[in-house]
């Protein structure tokens, strides 16, 4: 049986090789925990509705159970095909980003807190504060009955991303600067067109505004971000190109997935047509914080 410190130990500054020099058994470890969740949301939808009915966690009648079960249960297969979807896009790509910046245990922790510590968390804020947010934004009650759904998670993992595609940078870069104005980039551009997607058919003022104002915080950012990792030589020029293909080429795929993750997950209003955006912004953020806590970003320093 191979050591942890053969699995583990791999840190940030090693060659493109030896990053993705885990065993076989890891990878597979890896791969079929990812796949295990996809089969077990297929088998949730496959079970009987009175069962299903019974993990939905009711907001008039909340079981403890539901907190975490409501999650993998879907309300139509074209509610799960979306959400599977977005899995296996967000979660794959995340691995691979992780591996390329030697951040494997990382990974394994991060998608192990996302599975099991956010969703309580995530059905908490929407039990309590789904109703009182579209009241103060939106000025009525919705009234809901239930939640249900892996989107929170989705985003979660989204928020995962974010993190890992900031932390590859520096380690593409070979400089030790801050995580976020990398990950408030990408939020912000996602937002911003998540608000363009949600206002598209308005053009009043407060369209304009909520469009415009992440979208340049996103530009103010870029300008730190470019001042810190010097983008035009360590990642845009012939030779960086050269000497770290694979890295950039990852940098690039998860910076687009990112701010389409953020920007689906966060277009619609806080309540329409069922939808719990409010659920959506919770996991995108637990997973921000679940990663950055991996990572040791979370200390009052590393925040100025």
């Amino acid at each position: 049986m191979e050591r942890l410190e053969d699995v583990y130990g791999h840190e940030p500054g090693e060659t493109d090789d030896s990053r993705f020099a885990l065993s076989p058994e890891a990878y597979a470890v890896d791969l079929l925990a990812v796949a295990a969740v996809a089969v077990v949301l297929v088998l949730v939808m496959e079970t009987r509705a009175p069962f299903r009915t019974s993990l939905v966690l009711d907001y008039a009648d909340p079981a403890l159970h539901a907190l975490y079960t409501t999650h993998f249960v879907h309300g139509s297969t074209a509610h799960l095909r979306g959400n599977l979807t977005a899995y296996l896009v967000v979660v794959p790509l995340t691995y691979l980003v992780s591996l390329e910046a030697g951040r494997h245990r990382e990974f394994r922790r991060g998608f192990l807190a996302v599975l099991f510590v956010v969703p309580p968390l995530v059905s908490l804020v929407s039990l309590f504060g789904l109703d009182l947010a579209v009241e103060a934004l939106l000025d009525f009650d919705p009234d809901v009955q239930t939640s249900r759904g892996f989107s929170s998670l989705v985003g979660a993992f989204a928020g995962v991303l974010l993190v890992a595609t900031a932390d590859l940078l520096r380690t593409a870069t070979d400089r030790d600067g801050p995580l976020w104005p990398v990950v408030g980039v990408l939020f912000c551009y996602g937002l911003a067109v998540a608000f363009l997607d949600v206002f598209r058919y308005t053009a009043g003022p407060l369209a304009v505004v909520l469009v415009a104002l992440p979208l340049l915080y996103a530009v103010w950012l870029l300008r730190t971000v470019e001042r810190v990792y010097r983008l035009r030589e360590t990642v845009l020029s012939a030779d960086a190109v050269r000497r770290r293909p694979v890295a950039l080429g990852l940098l690039v795929t998860s910076a687009v997935v990112s701010g389409w993750a953020v920007a689906k997950l966060l277009a619609f209003p806080p309540f329409a047509g069922g939808t719990n955006t409010l659920a959506h912004l919770t996991g995108l953020l637990l997973g921000v914080c679940c990663s950055a806590l991996q990572l040791g970003e979370l200390r009052p320093r590393d925040l100025r």
